[in-house]
């Protein structure tokens, strides 16, 4: 027994001293990659990473070190533009592995990496919207104060499924209060648009149809239509011209439901407009407003990003908008009067119009 004391007392030693040589509060990251990825940009998600550092690759494996203040979500730049997410803690070691299959980059080593790790994973088959926010919404019930949440909602929501503000706002409000705060969720919501002014009609609006005649935007659509308007630029590229065509549906679906449909540009060159639209096969007259940002559509709706739709009464009171075309087909069939066939009156609700 004697004679296993100097063992056991010279392991302690070496644990001691591994231990006292190992600085506190870092964050390793080693990896490997197995394509011919020489260098990897990180940049932050928010202000707690503001700068951009390069982490350079030999032979196919790296290291990196990082002392974070607290739990701090990087994002891995890698030069073919994959994006991948990091969540750097104290005191944690994490591996990265980098294949050729784009979709298999993968992090393990510490909660949040892992966390993603298993959401990523779970989340390879969903194919809709719904399914990803019903995804996040559970993984919020889950861990309300977990720090992966707002990369998911700026990956997920923001990204790759242009969320609006209502479907992103119902998520955030699931988180804990202090997560409510994170600093990119502060950013994302202050960029939102503010809430429509119970007095925003739009009386007297100058627009130019595509023969470049002006036209009067109280006379567009008729005195008793309610007005459907989506609110584009040439800049938009496709975005734009899909966000204009979307509306035929609408117009199909309710076409007995006293509705209107039309598009503004707010391009400020007529041209580039004109260009755009020259292949137009849209069932309504398309008009310009050349006052650009400063148009009386944009300010009176508090519109901060298009395309947009924007839905105004019959009087042009600015009645809802969004970026969402499942969101304003919502609100068409809530707003919109109902035909009776029977006595052939309209009918919104249980009142009568």
């Amino acid at each position: 027994m004697k004679s296993r004391v100097p063992v056991i007392l010279t392991l302690l030693v070496m644990l001691l001293s591994v231990s006292c040589g190992r600085e506190k509060g870092l964050f390793i990251l080693s990896g490997t990659v197995q394509d011919d990825t020489d260098t990897i940009l990180v940049v932050g998600l928010d202000s707690r990473f503001q700068e951009v550092d390069t982490i350079v690759c030999h032979e196919g494996a790296f290291e990196w070190i990082y002392r974070p203040d607290t739990v701090t979500t990087l994002i891995m730049v890698l030069p073919d533009g994959r994006l991948y997410p990091v969540f750097a803690e104290k005191d944690v070691e994490s591996e990265m592995i980098i294949p050729k299959v784009p979709d298999l980059i993968s992090v393990t080593g510490g909660p949040c990496n892992d966390a993603y790790r298993s959401f990523n994973l779970a989340s390879l088959d969903d194919s809709t919207r719904q399914q990803t926010i019903a995804r996040i919404d559970s993984f919020i019930t889950r861990d309300p104060f977990s720090e992966v949440t707002p990369y998911l909602i700026y990956e997920r929501m923001v990204l790759r499924n242009h969320a609006s503000q209502d479907e992103i706002n119902k998520l955030i409000k699931r988180m804990s209060g202090n997560m409510q705060d994170a600093p990119y969720l502060t950013a994302l919501k202050s960029e939102f648009p503010g809430e429509l002014p119970s007095n925003a009609y739009i009386s007297t609006l100058t627009l130019w149809d595509s023969t470049f005649t002006k036209k009067q935007f109280a006379d567009i659509g008729g005195e008793s239509d309610y007005l459907l308007v989506c609110v584009w630029a040439s800049w938009t590229g496709e975005e734009g011209l899909k966000a204009r065509k979307e509306m035929e549906s609408l117009k199909e679906k309710y076409k007995l439901r006293h509705l209107s449909i039309t598009d503004v540009s707010i391009d400020v060159n007529r041209l580039s407009w004109k260009q755009a639209i020259v292949k137009d096969t849209l069932s309504w007259d398309s008009y310009i407003d050349i006052d650009g940002w400063e148009s009386r559509l944009i300010r009176s709706s508090a519109t901060i990003d298009i395309p947009c739709y924007i839905l105004f009464s019959s009087a042009r009171k600015v009645y809802h908008r969004t970026t969402s075309i499942e969101e304003m087909d919502t609100q068409l069939d809530k707003t919109l009067p109902q035909h009776d066939r029977s006595s052939n009156n309209w009918q919104s609700g249980s009142r009568r119009r």
